[in-house]
């Protein structure tokens, strides 16, 4: 590693943006309270879509429906998972540690329905029908007709290919039929669409045990693969005791771990159910036999304290700036360029930190189960300027899924020009299948054809040596964010969002663009050192001799993070297009796995190689 760059904090140039960020955020603030104001005229337009608030004598913007469901059901969500997550640590300190000593001693004793998946599908079961109701019949076919094809299929050359025209087939089904009813199937079944649950549109969540359907059939399928190739005992013996995460994506199960039960218990996982965050089949098989070190009480207490504070962050911002109302209400006449654009801003973090809370809300309580899964949301939206950054950061276990499922065994970089192109279409299908959401992909897969061409000019030394690099590379992320904010505008934006960018950029609006884009130069020059910190704390701890010989593999494996800085600290440009969904093969998105005997019998011998020479360094430590 090379020795990171002496820091910019306290130099002149900084002192300067610090001015700039106070001026300017200030700006900001009081421009999006006066923009929500009741004394505007407009307020009256849309005041009816605000709700009754409980900070400051102020309304509350709750016209947002994705919100209003999970804050509104709330308290129902945080009893139900305390029950569950109670419930099954009684269960396994009570009844398993008498009942199954042996499995908790030797986890790799017990294969096939796992003890400590036993209560999970019980609780799943019930769970799944109280939200579904009579739906859960609906729910039973789709996913009995995957494992079918998984066990029969599972190995053959044709697999994946039945795999996935299955799922596909099961996404454009749900939502053409909205869910099915039973009356359409027969009218002396219509009663039955009465008793329908709490959440009477299942197919809507329904998209997430998708990919945990693809995600199990998939793992098996290489399982299989792999047994043809190599012994079965060459490939079990990769599964015990896993060193990274990595080791717990990539390698396979035991063969019996593919069975009903545990695929049950997998894809209605109480906690991760209805949002996410997505994990392997294979990933979540092997955390329960053996739990992930990463996973402790103070850490999970200190996260839930931190969800509580986004939470009220998130009640702060939308009782003083009701940009969700007022983008739905679009009518952009009497704003400013500058307010339209504050406006659209802050849509744009209320979406990232509405997914932020969900998708926390539901981690914390995994881990609260001991099951550790992957951070969604890594980076605030406002700290990014690479399109392939902003692209793992956002929804990350979506996009580790999409590299290891899609991205990968479509051919990775080798096919990379077209290979984004279908993800991107997968991914707009897998929202919603709308025009808008596909013109939306496509847009974004276009938008790294000139992030990859910029990188490719201005990586090669006669730049990258040059003092004023690094603002070159802020001149490029500046357009770049500028892009993405409309991209994602375009996309995930309300009925006026063409009128909005309309307004913005017209004649009148080019002092605003203009003053934008160099604050934009500013925020970005912040980052670029932010990520320079980031490496210093990277570097000391790489060179601290390592505690543990979890940590030691860990450190040895982990080398998905592409350096966005070159040798002097100053950062390079944005990376290419070609590698934007695919991280490192070797990270822990993990790839598909390797069917050749030799290279089992290789990875076997470095895995053996790292535990040896981690315990010889521990032992020179010591």
């Amino acid at each position: 590693m090379r020795t990171p760059a002496a820091p910019l904090w306290g130099t002149a140039e900084f002192k300067v943006y610090y001015a700039i960020y106070v001026i300017a955020v200030c700006s900001m603030v009081y421009t999006m309270v006066q923009a929500s104001s009741p004394r505007r005229g407009e307020y009256h337009e849309y005041s009816h879509s605000l709700s009754e608030g409980w900070l400051f004598g102020r309304q509350v913007d709750m016209s947002d429906g994705q919100w209003r469901t999970f804050r509104s059901n709330l308290p129902a969500f945080v009893l139900a998972m305390f029950a569950y997550v109670a419930l099954n640590w009684v269960f396994r300190l009570a009844v398993l540690r008498r009942l199954c000593a042996g499995f908790f001693q030797k986890p790799a004793s017990v294969q096939g329905a796992l003890p400590t998946l036993w209560f999970p599908f019980v609780f799943a079961t019930a769970f799944a029908m109280v939200l579904s109701g009579t739906s859960i019949v609906f729910i039973l076919v789709i996913t009995g007709g995957n494992y079918l094809i998984a066990k029969k299929a599972g190995g053959r050359r044709w697999a994946p290919i039945l795999i996935w025209a299955y799922n596909m087939g099961v996404l454009f089904s749900n939502e053409n039929f909205k869910g099915y009813e039973f009356g359409r199937i027969s009218h002396s079944l219509g009663w039955l669409d009465g008793h329908r649950g709490i959440l009477r549109r299942w197919d809507i969540t329904f998209n997430l045990t998708m990919l945990r359907m693809v995600s199990f059939s998939m793992d098996y399928h290489w399982r299989v693969r792999q047994d043809q190739e190599a012994s079965p005992r060459r490939v079990d013996a990769m599964v015990a005791n896993p060193k990274t995460d990595k080791n717990r994506i990539e390698h396979s199960c035991f063969k019996p771990d593919y069975c009903l039960v545990n695929y049950w218990a997998y894809l209605l996982y109480p906690p991760l159910y209805l949002t996410g965050p997505i994990i392997t089949f294979n990933n979540f098989v092997s955390q329960m036999r053996y739990p992930s070190p990463s996973v402790a009480v103070r850490t999970t207490v200190i996260y839930g304290i931190r969800l509580l504070c986004s939470a009220f962050l998130m009640e702060l911002m939308l009782h003083f700036v009701y940009c969700v109302a007022i983008s739905k209400w679009g009518h952009w006449d009497t704003f400013s360029a500058y307010e339209i654009s504050m406006i659209g801003y802050m849509r744009l973090n209320f979406i990232w930190l509405k997914l932020f809370i969900i998708w926390r809300f539901a981690r914390f309580w995994a881990m609260a189960d001991g099951l550790d899964t992957v951070e969604n949301m890594r980076r605030c939206m406002s700290n990014n300027y690479s399109l392939q950054q902003f692209w793992r950061d956002w929804h990350c276990s979506f996009n580790k899924w999409l590299v290891r499922y899609v991205y990968i065994p479509l051919g990775g970089r080798r096919t990379s020009t077209w290979n984004t192109f279908v993800v991107f279409t997968f991914v707009a299908l897998w929202h919603d299948l709308t025009m808008r959401l596909l013109q939306w992909a496509w847009l974004i897969a276009l938008l790294f054809l000139p992030e990859g061409l910029a990188t490719w000019y201005f990586s090669k030394p006669r730049w990258t040596s040059r003092p004023y690099f690094r603002f070159i590379c802020s001149a490029g992320g500046a357009l770049n964010i500028i892009a993405m904010m409309i991209a994602n505008l375009v996309g995930f934006g309300d009925a006026g969002v063409e009128k909005m960018l309309e307004k913005i950029f017209c004649r009148q609006g080019v002092f605003f663009l203009f003053v934008t884009y160099l604050a934009l130069n500013v925020h970005l020059q912040v980052m670029f050192e932010l990520r320079e910190h980031e490496y210093r704390r990277e570097y000391a701890a790489h060179n601290r001799p390592p505690s543990s010989e979890w940590e030691m593999s860990a450190s040895t494996a982990s080398e998905d993070t592409i350096r966005s800085v070159r040798t002097d600290g100053s950062p390079s440009a944005p990376a290419t297009g070609a590698g934007s969904l695919e991280m490192d093969q070797s990270a822990s998105s993990g790839s598909s796995p390797s069917l050749n005997p030799e290279s089992l019998t290789k990875r076997q011998q470095r895995t053996s190689a790292s535990v040896t020479s981690a315990q010889k360094h521990r032992d020179h430590c010591d």
